[in-house]
């Protein structure tokens, strides 16, 4: 790999015969420098020292400007509309991670 142009793989783990065709899928920054990354935790065991790792090396690495923290508090269920509401508003990016 590159490392000064590295490529950045996204994997959708939905079941492509249960998407619709409205179904949307973010598109990637050209570059994190100066932006806002926000990171959703689920609340599972490590799951916000992983993101927080992550976060260290995109600041690190990538430029990233300000990290915005939240925990949805359950794997169970997807997040509550006001945390992706607020997520949206003030952030760039968005990582969520699930870690045991």
């Amino acid at each position: 790999m590159d490392v000064k142009n590295p490529k950045v793989l996204a994997l959708d783990p939905r079941d492509p015969g249960k998407l619709s065709s409205t179904t949307n899928i973010a598109g990637c920054p050209e570059s994190l420098e100066g932006l806002v990354v926000g990171l959703l935790s689920n609340n599972k065991p490590n799951s916000e020292l992983l993101l927080r790792n992550v976060a260290e090396m995109l600041k690190q690495r990538h430029g990233v400007s300000e990290i915005i923290e939240s925990n949805k508090g359950t794997h169970r269920v997807p997040a509550p509309e006001t945390i992706l509401t607020s997520l949206i508003s003030s952030c760039d990016v968005v990582v969520t991670a699930t870690a045991e």
